[in-house]
C-alpha cells in the first residue's frame, strides 16, 4: 500500500531541495535568497580545508579510473594513490606546515678549498624562493579584492562613516581567508608529494591548487559581492546602482520600526526581533550575471546587505526599481524571527474561515491529485503556505512601497521575460499559468505535496489586483486583471495546472482559476491586515501603507517626467525614492501609450528618473550627516506619517 497523502501546512515547513528555480518558473536568473546567515561567517578549520581537498582528489582520480576502464594510470588533474592517510599523514599535527624551516649545515667536501656556505645559502635563497611562489598564488586570488576594499576605507567611509563597520569586517573576513588559503595549500602539497613520488612537483601544485580553489570557492564567490560592489562604485561607470541602493534603503527605513505609524505624536512601533536587519546597517549593489536579488548581511560583512542587479537593466534601472521593493521584502520577509511562520498560518486559517462562512464558494468540493480525492479548499490552503513569500513580496513589497506602478511593472516584466527571446508579439502566453510540484516523505507513512515556490504568475496577477482593491484602489485593480487577461493569451484559461518535478511521474494537478480569484481577496486582506505578534501586535499596513495621498505626488512627478525634466517639488511636502520608482514605471507606460518609442521613452525617463533620485539622495546624506535641519530635506521618512490628507486619516 502506497504512502497516505497530507496537506498539512506544517508538514512540509522545511523545504526539501533549496528554491528550485529554472526558466520554467520565473526569469532565468532569478535568485531567492531566504535570509538566513551567521553573525559571523563560519569558516572552517585548516586540517578540515586539508582533509576535504585530497577527499575531493581521491574522488576525482576514481571517477575518471572508472570512465577509463582501461586500468592505466592517468592524471585528470591528478590521480592521487587509493591507500589512505597514514597516522602520522592525517594526524592534525603531522601535516607539513610547508618548506623545512631549518637548514642542514652540510660539512665542506675534503676536496674543495671552499667551506659549505655555498650549500646553505642556496638552498636559502631557494627556499624563500619557494615562499614567494605561494605568495604570488594567494596574491593573484585576493589582492584585488583586498583593493577594493582598502579604497572603501580611503574613499567611501571618509564620505559616509556608516559604511565602517561593514568595510572593517569585510578585511577581517578576506584576511581569515587568505591565512586559511596560505596555511592549506602547502598542506595539500604535502600529502600529495608523499603520495605520488613519482609525479613532478608542478603537476601535484598544479592539482594542489585546483582542489583548493574548489573548496574555498563559496566563500570567496560569497565575499566577492560585497568587493565586485566597492569596485564598481569606485570605478565611477555604475551610478545607476546608487538609485537602486538608495530607494531599498528608504524602504529599510520604513520597515525597521524607527519612525511613528499612526497620526502625528502617536508612538512609534516597537523595535522588530530581526536577526540580521539592525538599525545602521548598510546596502551596497553590484551589476552581475545574477538577480535580481537581495541577500543578508549575516552572509558576508556584518551589517551589509547586497543586491544583486542584473547587467542587462543598467540602462533601464529606473524603470526595474519597484521590484527591488520585492526583492527587497524577501529578507524582511525570512528575517523578522516569526514572521514567516505566522504569516503562514494567518493566510491559511483565513482561506479555511472564510470557506466554512460561505464568504468564498468553490466550484467543487474534491480535486483529483493522481488516484487520490483531496478537498480543493486544502488544496488551495497548501498552495497559498508554499507560495507565501513570493505573495507576500508582491503584495507588502511591491504594492505598499510603490502602489498601482508594481502591478503594471510585474505584469510588463513577466511579459518581457516569458518571451523567451522571441518578440512579445509572437507570444501567445504572456503570463505562466503553470509550475511544478513535488511530493517529499514527511514520516515513513505519509508524503505531502509541495508547490514550487514562485505561483504561476495569471495567479500573481490577480493577487496584487485583490491588494489594490484592498487598499482603496478599484480602478486600478480592474486594470491590472484587464492587463493579465491580455498577457495570458487566448483562450483565457480555466485552470491552473502543475506538473510534477520528477519527468517520470505523469500526474498533474488542475485547479479552476475562478477558484483562486475566490481567495485572492482574503489572500490580500491577511498580509495587509492580519495582527501580528511578530510585529509586535500591529499589521502589515500599519507599518507601511499607499495611499491616494501618495499615490498624488507620484502623479506630480510622472508629470514632470513626461515634460523632460527632473525637479522635485519643494512645496509639496515629502517625497521618496519609492515615489520616484513609481512614477518611472507609469511615465514610461504613458509615452509608449502615447506613441513615443519604447527605447526613447525609456531612455528619457530613467535619466530624469535618476536625476530625481539624485537630488533626494543629496537631501537626505545632507541631513543625515549635517545639521539635522528637517526643512532641507524632500522626503525625509521621519515626516512621512504626518504627511498625509483626509482621506489617509480616515
Amino acid at each position: 500500500m502506497g504512502k497516505s497523502l497530507t496537506l498539512d501546512v506544517r508538514a512540509s515547513r522545511k523545504k526539501s531541495d533549496g528554491p528550485r528555480i529554472s526558466s520554467r518558473c520565473c526569469r532565468p536568473n532569478m535568485v531567492i535568497c531566504a535570509g538566513y546567515g551567521k553573525e559571523n561567517f563560519p569558516f572552517p578549520e585548516v586540517t578540515n580545508v586539508v582533509a576535504s581537498c585530497l577527499k575531493r582528489l581521491k574522488a576525482g582520480s576514481e571517477h575518471t579510473e572508472a570512465e577509463d576502464g582501461s586500468g592505466a594510470k592517468k592524471f585528470s588533474r591528478l590521480r592521487v594513490r587509493s591507500r589512505g592517510l597514514s597516522k602520522h599523514e592525517s594526524d592534525n599535527s603531522g601535516f607539513d606546515t610547508g618548506p623545512a624551516k631549518l637548514i642542514a649545515q652540510l660539512p665542506p667536501k675534503k676536496e674543495a678549498l671552499v667551506d659549505g656556505t655555498l650549500f646553505s645559502a642556496a638552498e636559502g635563497l631557494r627556499l624563500m624562493m619557494d615562499d614567494g611562489k605561494y605568495d604570488a598564488i594567494v596574491a593573484e586570488r585576493f589582492d584585488d579584492h583586498s583593493d577594493k576594499v582598502q579604497w572603501a576605507r580611503k574613499e567611501l567611509a571618509v564620505l559616509h562613516p556608516k559604511y565602517l563597520p561593514a568595510i572593517e569586517s569585510l578585511e577581517q573576513h578576506l584576511a581569515q581567508l587568505r591565512v586559511l588559503y596560505v596555511e592549506s595549500l602547502p598542506r595539500v602539497l604535502s600529502v600529495l608529494s608523499a603520495q605520488n613520488p613519482d609525479v613532478d612537483e608542478s603537476t601535484l601544485l598544479d592539482a594542489a591548487i585546483d582542489s583548493l580553489d574548489e573548496e574555498l570557492s563559496q566563500i570567496l564567490n560569497v565575499l566577492r559581492i560585497w568587493t565586485d560592489a566597492f569596485g564598481q562604485l569606485r570605478s565611477g561607470n555604475y551610478k545607476q546602482l546608487e538609485a537602486v541602493v538608495f530607494a531599498v534603503e528608504q524602504a529599510f527605513r520604513l520597515y525597521e520600526g524607527e519612525e511613528p505609524i499612526g497620526p502625528c505624536g502617536e508612538p512609534g512601533l516597537a523595535r522588530l526581533k530581526t536577526s540580521m536587519f539592525k538599525v545602521g546597517n548598510v546596502f551596497v549593489a553590484r551589476f552581475s550575471d545574477q538577480g535580481p536579488a537581495t541577500l543578508p548581511g549575516g552572509r558576508g560583512p556584518i551589517g551589509a546587505h547586497a543586491l544583486e542587479v542584473p547587467h542587462d537593466e543598467q540602462h533601464i534601472i529606473a524603470l526595474m526599481l519597484v521590484l527591488y521593493m520585492h526583492e527587497f521584502r524577501h529578507d524582511f520577509f525570512h528575517d523578522v524571527e516569526g514572521l514567516e511562520d505566522e504569516l503562514t498560518m494567518k493566510v491559511a486559517e483565513a482561506i479555511d474561515e472564510a470557506c466554512q462562512s460561505g464568504e468564498v464558494k468553490l466550484s467543487r468540493k474534491y480535486v483529483n491529485v493522481g488516484r487520490k480525492k483531496v478537498p480543493l479548499k486544502d488544496l488551495l490552503i497548501k498552495v497559498a503556505a508554499d507560495t507565501i513569500g513570493e505573495v507576500d513580496a508582491d503584495i507588502c513589497g511591491g504594492v505598499l512601497l510603490s502602489g498601482p506602478a508594481y502591478a503594471i511593472n510585474m505584469i510588463s516584466s513577466f511579459s518581457a521575460f516569458n518571451s523567451k527571446g522571441e518578440s512579445v508579439f509572437n507570444t501567445n502566453r504572456l503570463l505562466r499559468t503553470g509550475s511544478y510540484f513535488g511530493m517529499p516523505d514527511v514520516s515513513p507513512t505519509e508524503k505531502t505535496i509541495e508547490f514550487w515556490p514562485h505561483p504561476p504568475d495569471y495567479i500573481r496577477a490577480y493577487i496584487v489586483a485583490a491588494a489594490l482593491d484592498e487598499i482603496g484602489f478599484p480602478e486600478d485593480a480592474r486594470f491590472c486583471r484587464a492587463l493579465a487577461d491580455q498577457a495570458v493569451g487566448t483562450p483565457i484559461p480555466e485552470h491552473v495546472v502543475w506538473n510534477s518535478e520528477d519527468p517520470s511521474i505523469k500526474t498533474r494537478i488542475r485547479i479552476p482559476f475562478a477558484d483562486f480569484v475566490a481567495v485572492a481577496p482574503v489572500i490580500a486582506r491577511t498580509l495587509v491586515r492580519a495582527q501580528l505578534e511578530t510585529l509586535d501586535g500591529h499589521a502589515t499596513g500599519e507599518v507601511i501603507n499607499w495611499s491616494n495621498h501618495r499615490q498624488k505626488k507620484v502623479d506630480i512627478l510622472v508629470e514632470t517626467l513626461l515634460a523632460g525634466k527632473s525637479d522635485v517639488p519643494k512645496d509639496q511636502g515629502d517625497f521618496y525614492a519609492t515615489y520616484v520608482a513609481a512614477a518611472a514605471t507609469i511615465a514610461y507606460w504613458k509615452l509608449v501609450q502615447q506613441g513615443v518609442t519604447p527605447r526613447r521613452a525609456a531612455k528619457l525617463v530613467n535619466e530624469k528618473a535618476l536625476d530625481m533620485i539624485t537630488t533626494l539622495k543629496a537631501q537626505f546624506d545632507s541631513y543625515i550627516e549635517g545639521d539635522g535641519d528637517s526643512s532641507k530635506l524632500s522626503g525625509h521618512p521621519a515626516e512621512a506619517p504626518c504627511d498625509r490628507d483626509e482621506s489617509d486619516a480616515e
